[in-house]
């Protein structure tokens, strides 16, 4: 199973790569002082420096190269929703705009695979920093909070892309190989234990060694800023407008009063941005969205229906990337705006003040508190250059807005829309429990839509190698 190609410890390969490139600019930041030989992995966690570094090796993995948590959810999620289309048709992507995905989809495997991967290099930075006294204890409470943080990251996209997976708590890949599918109730009830410790241990102070507006280390304000989503997406609305004033009231962040300062290094919004180290690009989105020729035709642009929803005025146009190319208009994302390795001046943005905002709107709406829901709103309104939404009376209509500001505010970003449509109440149901994906996607793909599709199927090679995984319904 997924775990079993994790059989031997991870750490050795990460720090023998973060060994063989010390000095490459693109660590600056996450420098730990590298060590310059290999390493088994018992003395990982025998020493300040090394236990960092196999900290800093987990960050490393995510951000080499394109994968789960570096292009591929804002990509595929886009796609399989009513968000993004293609100019042209590409194999890998064409299932996801079709909603027809096979279980040797090859992206799909990667997701799953990749993620899983991540969560074993957690457990082994939990199991190996647990109760360590060769280790600064200020340090291991740092990496452990940590090392909590991005398993819990990992398990949130899991469990919102596949439903019930298998919670693999530690690295006895023995029994992890055989787990079964845990149901999607427990899982986030670990996700939010895990961001709970994560908060315990961390500190509102970010971690840098050489540029002090970096954002790139995870710290508590990040923990509590996921939670909010997790409570949000949980229904638990006192606990989501709770965590996410904590981060708006921390007075660290600020929304960018420039929209094309949002995306950059060093953005006022940034709670935490995943630091670009890959050879050709600075970003995954930038790289896949931004054409090589400056007005060339991209391969990614947004939908129809997404770009009938902004409004005249809104600002935020500036986050689009319209050309015309053979005669015809063309609107891209254009959120990160280059799509070379050079300057390095962009990162993966994460996690962002505008979110929590809208987040602390939904619950107060939800919890009746229609006035401050609308406050909140038209702060991430007024930031866009549009008036203030004045006739909000009932809880539906705050709703609505909710969606629409959301739908704007992260288009081909993270996978929000993807979400935002599985999870948001139906606003004309007919059954119990509809949600609006039951509305919009039927219409959106009316031939090739089905229920099934908001759940992606578990890689078959996966269910081969554990017999105990039981497959998505729809999926043979």
């Amino acid at each position: 199973m997924f775990i079993l190609r994790y059989k031997y410890k991870w750490a050795f390969i990460t720090l023998f790569i973060i060994g063989l490139f010390p000095a490459t600019s693109c660590n600056k930041l996450l420098d730990a002082g590298s060590p310059t030989n290999q390493v088994t992995t018992p003395q990982v966690y025998a020493s300040d420096s090394l236990a960092q570094a196999a900290l800093i090796g987990l960050y490393y993995n995510i951000m080499y190269n394109f994968g789960p948590f570096n292009g591929y959810i804002s990509r595929y999620c886009g796609l399989a929703s009513d968000e993004l289309n293609r100019t042209t048709v590409l194999d890998t992507d064409q299932p996801f705009l079709i909603n027809s995905i096979q279980t040797d989809n090859k992206p799909i495997w990667s997701i799953w695979t990749v993620t899983y991967g991540y969560i074993y290099q957690c457990n082994d930075l939990i199991e190996g920093l647990t109760g360590s006294k060769a280790v600064n204890p200020s340090l291991r409470d740092q990496l452990m909070g940590e090392a909590y943080f991005l398993r819990a990251f990992s398990y949130f996209y899991l469990v919102n892309l596949f439903g019930d997976v298998p919670l693999a708590l530690n690295t006895d890949y023995t029994k992890n190989a055989t787990k079964p599918r845990t149901p999607v109730a427990e899982v986030y009830n670990q996700i939010t234990g895990d961001l709970i410790e994560a908060k315990n241990l961390l500190t509102d102070k970010y971690v840098t060694t050489t540029d002090s507006l970096a954002r790139v280390r995870v710290n508590r304000l990040a923990a509590k800023a996921l939670l909010a989503r997790v409570y949000l997406y949980n229904e638990q609305w006192s606990n989501a407008a709770s965590e996410a004033t904590a981060v708006i009231e921390s007075d660290i962040y600020q929304l960018e009063t420039s929209l094309a300062q949002t995306f950059r290094y060093h953005s006022k919004e940034a709670i935490l941005q995943f630091m670009t180290i890959m050879d050709t690009y600075n970003t995954a989105e930038g790289g896949m969205f931004v054409p090589v020729v400056p007005n060339g035709r991209p391969a990614f642009i947004l939908s129809d229906t997404t770009m009938k929803r902004i409004e005249a005025g809104d600002a935020r146009r500036l986050w689009i990337r319209t050309v015309t190319s053979s005669g015809k208009q063309y609107n891209s994302p254009y959120k990160y705006r280059l799509n070379t390795n050079t300057p390095r001046e962009e990162y993966n943005m994460v996690l962002r003040l505008a979110e929590q905002y809208c987040i602390r709107a939904e619950a107060r709406a939800m919890l009746d508190q229609l006035p401050d829901a609308v406050s909140d709103l038209n702060k991430v309104r007024k930031r866009a250059g549009l008036p203030d939404l004045t006739t909000i009376t009932t809880q539906s209509q705050a709703l609505a807005a909710i969606e629409q500001e959301r739908r704007v505010e992260f288009f081909a970003e993270w996978g929000h829309r993807w979400f935002d449509l599985k999870r948001l109440p139906a606003r004309t149901a007919t059954h119990p429990g509809e949600k609006r994906i039951d509305e919009v996607m039927p219409v959106c793909r009316p031939a090739t839509w089905k229920p099934t599709a908001a759940l992606w199927p578990i890689p078959k090679d996966e269910i081969i190698r554990n017999p105990a995984l039981i497959q998505n319904d729809g999926y043979n």
